[in-house]
Formats: C-alpha cells, structure tokens, sequence
C-alpha cells in the first residue's frame, strides 16, 4: 500500500510551521512581563472604589513633568482624564500653573495611590508673563501627584483617605521597576 501526499502538502506545512512560529514570539512578547520600553510604562488607567475609570497619562521623566498640562487645551484633556506624575520616592511636591488653560484639583497620593491631601479649583493661568502672578500649590509632602479637570464630575467624587485602583498592563510594582530600570 502506498500513501499519496499531494506535492502541496510539503509548502503548506512549511508556511503552517512559519505561522506558528510567529504566533509562538508574538504571544511570548505580548505576555512578557518585562516592559521593553519607558513609553510601554505609559500606558494606565486609575479606578476608583466605584469602578469608574479614569484614563491616566504618566508624566515619569523630569520633562514630561516640567511640561506637565501647560499648552493643553481644554478640548484635548477630557472629563475622564488625568495626569499622574509618578515618581520613586516620597518629597515634598511643587505645582504652579503657567501656560494652563482650565483650572485643576491636584490629588496627592501615597506609594498605595491612597489621596492623602487635596488642592482644589487651582486657577489656572494662560502664558507666563509676570511669574509672581501665576498661581501655585501649596507644597505637600508626598509620592506622586495626580491633576484632573477642576470640572470633572470623577474628581469631584474624590476625597482624602480614598483608595485608588492601578491598572494597567504591567503592576504597579512592575512599573516602579521598570522607571528605576529606564531612570
């Protein structure tokens, strides 16, 4: 008895093995537990105790953080949204308000993203002519600092002791440690 294999057969487990090898590196890649890079640390989410989510961008080096919301327009940074300026360790935090076009409340949080302190309706303050003028918080000692829209129903839901939720693809932990890696 002889078997025909058909003379496609050989190509098509050829291309099959090819397949499956591919699939083989995306999903290890996608899975890894490693960010490979400090824009892979970007990308995160806050919930808070209700469940509702607010859509995070991290400033991490020391230019995002300079940077901050200046030069946002109101258009472009939603309800939902914040900027948390994540960093390593706890110190006593400075925010001024140059070049802002909508006012902000500033969450401080603990390592646990606990709010530990509040800064509401900070004005804010198109340009930066006359720095005296330009309004400023009060400094407080903290780890990382999250600003929302002064008008954002979720911000005004937000109170000193409230526990916030991290998600994102990699832990909290994993992120610290992916920031020391790239810092």
């Amino acid at each position: 008895m002889t078997l025909h294999i058909p003379h496609y057969f050989g190509k098509f487990t050829k291309n099959l093995g090819q397949i499956l090898v591919l699939c083989l590196w995306q999903s290890c890649h996608f899975f890894s537990s490693e960010p490979s890079s400090l824009e892979d640390l970007k990308l995160s989410q806050i919930h808070l105790k209700s469940g509702e989510v607010i859509e995070t961008r991290m400033a991490i080096t020391s230019a995002e953080q300079t940077q901050g919301l200046s030069g946002v327009q109101p258009a472009d940074f939603q309800d939902n949204e914040a900027m948390l300026f994540f960093n390593l360790y706890d110190d006593t935090r400075y925010f001024w308000m140059p070049d802002t076009y909508f006012d902000l409340d500033l969450f401080y949080l603990n390592a646990d993203l606990v709010i530990i302190d509040i800064d509401r309706n900070l004005p804010h303050y198109v340009g930066r002519e006359n720095p005296d003028s330009i309004p400023r918080a009060r400094p407080i000692y903290c780890r990382h600092v999250l600003e929302m829209k002064a008008t954002s129903p979720l911000a005004k839901k937000m109170q000193i002791g409230d526990q916030l939720i991290w998600k994102g693809p990699y832990s909290l932990e994993q992120t610290t440690q992916g920031i020391r890696q790239y810092r």
